[in-house]
Order: structure tokens, then sequence, then C-alpha cells
């Protein structure tokens, strides 16, 4: 699915549910105020799971966000009586937490599958298996450098990676051609590899969320 249809997606389920929480509205089921009060919350809600669909690997960030919008619906539609930032700093040191382990675990070089969550700080993670397989990055609020250079594989290799209000920096060998598919919201990813000469070479697909951050793939530097 192509950026520009996969943002159409997202904007036209939370148009839908808007409207569709509204006539429940007016139908006296639910109390939703306005359109704006239930649009935020929906379309943060829509958007964490489209980012879980194109970033599954790197899920703890989408599901905060599917987590936070249902919340803060719920709590727009007067179903739960204590406000959704109550739980903010609990969550923000929940996953901090989270970040310290994977960031006090062992890496070994030559693992084919890599895992990069940071939050609040930088990470840099470096693989030469010559079987490389897949990476899960995520950075909310950090830093997460992953350098490919020196691994390689056969066929096609996937790297997920999420950003959020953060960055993600991704370097690979010329003879790798990469194939990005992502979901930018106010953020993007730059592109700066040259793609091989030889039909046959080994593809890296590259699935991005960013959110007020960005991604970049380069060859060195």
């Amino acid at each position: 699915m192509s950026q520009r249809s996969l943002g159409q997606l997202v904007l036209g389920t939370v148009v839908i549910l808007a409207g569709v929480v509204l006539l429940l509205d007016r139908l006296g089921v639910v109390a939703a105020g306005s359109v704006w009060a239930v649009f935020w919350p929906l379309l943060l809600a829509t958007f964490g799971l489209a980012a879980l669909l194109v970033v599954p690997r790197a899920w703890l960030g989408p599901v905060l966000l599917v987590a936070f919008g249902v919340y803060w619906l719920l709590e727009t539609l007067d179903l739960v009586h204590i406000s959704a930032w109550t739980y903010v700093l609990p969550v923000a040191i929940i996953v901090l937490g989270l970040s310290i382990l994977v960031a006090s675990t062992t890496h070994q070089d030559d693992a084919d599958r890599i895992t990069g969550l940071v939050f609040f700080w930088g990470a840099n993670r470096r693989s030469v298996s010559q079987r490389f397989r897949s990476a899960s990055l995520t950075s909310i609020f950090g830093g997460v450098n992953l350098d490919l250079r020196a691994a390689s594989f056969t066929g096609t290799a996937r790297v997920d990676a999420f950003a959020l209000l953060g960055g993600v920096d991704i370097k690979v060998p010329p003879t790798w051609r990469v194939r990005v598919i992502g979901l930018p919201a106010l953020g993007g990813w730059t592109d700066k590899t040259n793609p091989p000469a030889y039909p046959d070479a080994p593809v890296l697909e590259v699935h991005v969320v960013s959110i007020l951050g960005g991604v970049t793939l380069k060859h060195g530097g």
C-alpha cells in the first residue's frame, strides 16, 4: 500500500468513526459533545492501529498510541472518570524501564535479529551476521543507530523503525537495494542510498512510522 493510500485510509476511517460516535450521541447512547472532541482521540487510536500494521515488530510505540487514544476517547464519552493524563507518568516510567532492560541485554554482533529500544537517550546496534533477517527499532525522545554495513543476507530482510520525537539512523552496504514503506505524521524519512546496478541484489525492506521524528538510510558517514 502506498504512503498516500495508507494516509487516506487512516483519515477516512477516523472520519467514519467520528460520524458514528456523533450519531450515537444524537441517539442518546453516548455523550460525545462535539466532533473535535472525538476526532483527536480517534485519530490517535486509528493511527496507532495503522502504525501497528506497518511496524508490527516495533509494536511498543503503536500499542501506546492505541491505548492512550482509546482511553482518551472513553474519557471524552464520560465512560471513565479518571483523566488519561493521570497515566502518562507511570507509562513513561514503564517505557523507560523497558528501555533500560533492553539496553542492558547482551548484544551479539553476529545476531541475525536486532532489537533497539530507546527512551530519552541513544543506542548503537551493529550486526555482522551473514544471515541477517530483521531488526526492530523504537526511538521515543531519543536516537538509535543501526550499522549493517558488515552484514549480509540473500533474498529479503526487513527493518521495522518507529520514531516518536526521535531519530533512527540506518547504515547499509552499497550492494543492498533499499525499499521503504512508511507512515509519516509531521515526520518522515530520507533515503540516501544508491540502488545497485545488478537486479539480483538483496532487498532490505524498511518499514517506517515517524511522528515528529525522522529515519535516515545511508551507506556510511
